[in-house]
């Protein structure tokens, strides 16, 4: 399995999306519409239906409407159209009296076979086409546990294998809505997603059930070009100002709203197409823009560090009494840094394997685990004995890929937040992808190209860590003892020997 196309050369790796004004099939028709798609995420209370309500009443634009579940917004029949009661529905009527609407037939939508989530945008635009009118946009309100990678990837899916659709509409803007008044504390929560109806944890088909709340809590912070921190007015300015701190911290690209009642100019949300990144990724292209986005930071860091020294050394040498200012003043600065602007990020990284042993040791030692894929759960209740201790309790989020001493092919992905953590397979490595099977745009092989370095291939460990007063220098040495020695390495290298040559011959 190849873990995702890689996009382009943008740091970013923006993923192009379809041209917005191209004819299909006989030149003499006319141009083709491309209808952008906003999708609206967020849990069951968060205010998502109260936003849609709020944004198709303030405009005058031709909207479609996606909804996982017609009854929650009031809708009684599965397609619905009332032009007499559009113009006076307003505030009081039902969301169907403002958009033309389709109910997705099998629940939710990340959950949903593609064909049918495709189908359910054919069904609007076919409608449109018979009337001879264009929809300025289509807004899909998910469920309260829909995943927006999962939905983003079946766009990105649809793109790859040339579904026509995609030469009518574009994934263009990500949309999450946050109950600002419950986002600490769903942090913090160990709850899975299938024992929280009151976040439409009833909702959850198949293993979803199982999943973590701040797992998905955070995804959905992640995956977003606009956060709307909702019911502001629930939580005092003080802790509105550190909510939107994590979330920049968490989510970079986005652009975060405090509102109340889902009250936001709708050129907020409708206008971001120009501004919007993360609808146009693939998780393998997000990845790498988080990394760049920290490596970029921690040389800024570096840099202004280096400056600040520089110009104190010169200070003191030619004023004694400067060194002791100097130190009062940095006691006030990090008390503030630490209130306000405390949150930085870093990236570890390395070349050799995680031993799979001493890392599974690490991991109970530094969080309270109950369940991940790669490393066992046993001995969970002594590890949590010690997590007070654990450099990882300053640490919001941490992700990425890791390299592990079991498996020369398999990729595989770090994922922490609050009380969560697994290491999941991820697909394979690039290097052990025969090359007639990468993607053949040039540009997008070099991006591939540039993780490689010598015979690891783009093997590697790469993961981010987010988090206010780390002890950076604690996590970098814990992991690096997990590394494979080098005798250790030999083996690993004398062991996959053979698959080394396999994947010499395949390419």
């Amino acid at each position: 399995r190849i873990i995702a196309m890689a996009s382009t050369d943008n740091p970013w790796d923006q993923i192009t999306p379809p041209p917005l004004d191209v004819p299909m099939g006989d030149t003499s028709m006319q141009p083709v519409h491309v209808v952008p798609i906003s999708l609206i995420s967020g849990f069951l209370g968060a205010g998502k239906t109260t936003l849609l309500r709020q944004l198709l009443t303030q405009t005058s634009m031709k909207i479609g409407l996606i909804v996982n579940d017609v009854a929650a917004v009031n809708i009684d029949a599965k397609l619905v159209r009332n032009d007499n009661m559009q113009a006076s529905a307003g505030a009081g009527g039902s969301t169907a009296e403002m958009a033309d609407t389709v109910e997705l037939q099998n629940g939710c939508a990340c959950c949903t076979a593609s064909d049918e989530l495709l189908d359910s945008i054919d069904r609007l635009l076919s409608l449109s086409a018979r009337r001879g009118e264009r929809y300025d946009r289509i807004i899909m309100e998910t469920s309260g546990v829909a995943e927006p990678q999962a939905i983003r990837d079946k766009f990105n899916d649809a793109i790859t294998y040339q579904d026509p659709i995609m030469d009518l509409v574009t994934l263009d803007t990500l949309v999450t809505v946050v109950d600002t008044s419950a986002f600490l504390q769903e942090y913090e929560s160990r709850d899975v997603i299938a024992n929280r109806p009151d976040l439409g944890g009833n909702e959850a088909q198949g293993g979803s059930g199982q999943r973590r709340v701040v797992d998905l809590l955070v995804e959905q912070v992640e995956c977003a070009d606009i956060v709307l921190l909702n019911k502001s007015d629930m939580v005092n300015e003080t802790e509105l100002k550190h909510l939107e701190q994590v979330v920049g911290a968490i989510n970079p690209l986005a652009s975060s709203y405090p509102c109340t009642y889902g009250k936001v100019e709708t050129e907020l949300v409708f206008g971001a197409s120009g501004q919007a990144i993360v609808s146009k990724l693939n998780t393998e292209g997000h990845h790498r823009g988080a990394v760049a986005f920290a490596r970029s930071q921690q040389r800024k860091e570096q840099a202004e560090g280096g400056a600040s020294a520089a110009a104190s050394a010169t200070a003191e040498a030619t004023n004694p009494s400067a060194a002791a200012a100097r130190a009062a003043a940095t006691q006030r600065q990090e008390t503030t840094a630490t209130i306000r602007f405390g949150i930085r990020n870093f990236v570890y990284s390395a070349r050799r394997p995680f031993h799979v042993q001493r890392l599974r040791s690490v991991v109970l030692a530094w969080m309270p685990v109950k369940k991940n894929t790669a490393v066992s759960h046993e001995e969970v209740a002594a590890a949590n004995a010690s997590a007070s201790t654990s450099p990882m309790k300053a640490v919001i989020r941490s992700k990425g890929f890791v390299w592990l001493s079991t498996s020369h092919v398999t990729a595989h992905y770090w994922s922490h937040a609050g009380n969560f953590f697994e290491i999941r397979d991820e697909g394979d490595w690039w290097d052990a992808v025969p090359r007639d099977d990468w993607p053949q745009v040039a540009a997008q092989r070099a991006v591939i190209e540039s993780e490689f370095e010598g015979w690891c291939g783009d093997r590697r460990q790469e993961i981010v860590f987010i988090g206010a007063s780390m002890d950076e220098p604690a996590i970098r040495a814990q992991l690096d003892e997990c590394l494979v020695t080098d005798d250790e390495l030999t083996e690993y290298r004398q062991k996959y020997q053979c698959a080394e040559k396999k994947i010499e011959e395949l390419n």
